[in-house]
């Protein structure tokens, strides 16, 4: 990185190969950076052109210095795949069932909806490496029948298990399980819309007050989720210590309702996807809280396809859209992809110039000190002075595996989830 910040200069791996025998080279490295630059997405906006300085050199230039950039490359963004194989072939719709990467494993078998069968990649980089054959990734939806297989032996790990069979798993002494923080649960209010209830903040207020959120962590999360009160991990750089939040107050809530002008409630609508069940079970919960101050909540779920239209297209009116958001890179990253003018997602949460501008001013922190300074005021802003959102809690993906795996590589890292280059089973 330069002495202004305005540009990074990335040395790329020698001797990378893709699944199609290309090099991975600088080229390939720009084409996939510049693919992110060109879409939607609005991790790389700072980023105003790359340059390919020779065969395994990048430069990255930037608008403005952005203290996020590297964490940002670590994550999804940075992934690459073969641009010979996607040309050739077609472009995205090939490439999206066809991936050609260059990990341990290549992928040799899809069957929609049943399973996937990569085998080792035999040119992969890191000589020796991998350690297995192959991985056979088989899908079971119905969390009762994939655990019921694991069980039987059928599988050596089994992701996304639920909190109340991690606990009995566990309780049996038989199996390995890791966890890891992986995304945090909100309530997202329609709160840009000025003709919605949701647009005067003792409203959005009452909302939080009225959610026993530790409840639902100790009897739905069975103890491994952990309420929410700001846009952070509990424990994480990112959480301010000084915001005690709206904690569970029916009382409070239901006079903020009548200062507000209702009270005696409103009928509003929660909208959220119809899976997983243990979303939809939480937000029942929910709704049983809202109804005790007043608060006739309507639970709207829909198909995933069509809660995308809500999440990143039309939007929602006089409602709380249900917002899963993963912590890719971290809770920054998390906020710029909601929050930075531009953004798709979430379309009618509320925006405060003042909390958009600090967000600005956290991905110009020239040190982690200045950063994380930012990012507690910026918590501040918008948890206390706007509540732009109704956080609930942390979830934590919990993967269970036999004895015999080890360093699998799940729960590990956010947001590259599997990491399955030193997996190894005993025989």
């Amino acid at each position: 990185m330069d002495v202004a910040g305005k540009t990074i200069t990335l040395v790329l791996q020698k001797g990378v190969k893709f699944h199609d025998g290309l090099d991975f080279n600088a080229k390939v490295a720009k084409w996939n950076l510049d693919g992110i630059r060109q879409s939607k997405r609005t991790e790389l906006a700072l980023v105003s052109g790359i340059d390919v300085v020779d065969d395994y050199t990048i430069r990255l230039n930037l608008s403005k210095y952005d203290s996020s950039i590297l964490v940002t490359l670590a994550g999804p963004v940075g992934l690459m795949i073969s641009q010979a194989a996607f040309e050739k072939n077609g472009g995205a719709a090939w490439s999206e069932k066809n991936p050609v990467g260059t990990g341990p494993f290549k992928l040799v078998g899809w069957q929609r909806d049943v399973k996937q069968t990569y085998a080792r990649f035999d040119g992969y980089w890191k000589k020796g490496k991998p350690y297995l054959d192959g991985v056979e990734w088989i899908i079971i939806a119905d969390p009762l029948v994939r655990l019921a297989s694991f069980k039987a032996g059928e599988s050596h790990i089994v992701q996304n298990v639920e909190p109340k069979d991690a606990k009995q798993l566990q309780a049996e002494g038989k199996y390995q399980i890791a966890t890891l923080a992986s995304a945090l649960y909100a309530l997202a209010p329609d709160g840009a819309n000025p003709n919605s209830v949701f647009a005067k903040l003792p409203v959005r207020q009452a909302v939080e007050y009225a959610i026993d959120k530790q409840a639902l962590c100790d009897t739905l999360g069975y103890g491994y989720w952990k309420p929410l009160y700001q846009a952070a991990a509990p424990g994480s750089w990112a959480e301010n210590p000084k915001i005690v939040g709206n904690k569970y107050n029916p009382a409070k809530a239901k006079q903020l309702l009548a200062d507000a002008g209702y009270p005696s409630g409103f009928k509003t609508t929660i909208y959220t996807p119809n899976t997983p069940q243990i979303i939809v079970d939480m937000l029942t919960a929910v709704q049983g809280y809202l109804k005790a101050v007043g608060i006739d909540a309507k639970l709207e779920a829909m198909e995933q396809v069509r809660y995308g239209d809500v999440y990143a297209g039309k939007g929602w009116s006089d409602g709380l859209a249900m917002a899963p958001m993963g912590l890719s890179p971290n809770e920054i990253g998390l906020l710029n992809r909601l929050f930075l003018p531009g953004s798709v997602l979430l379309p009618n949460a509320l925006r405060p110039p003042a909390f958009q501008q600090k967000l600005i001013e956290v991905g110009g922190a020239a040190d982690n000190d200045t950063k994380q300074k930012l990012t507690w005021e910026l918590q501040k802003i918008g948890a206390e002075d706007n509540a732009m959102m109704i956080w609930l809690h942390t979830s934590v993906g919990m993967t269970a595996s036999q004895s015999k795996v080890h360093d699998h590589g799940f729960s590990k890292t956010i947001g590259v989830p599997w990491t399955p280059t030193e997996a190894w089973m005993e025989k």
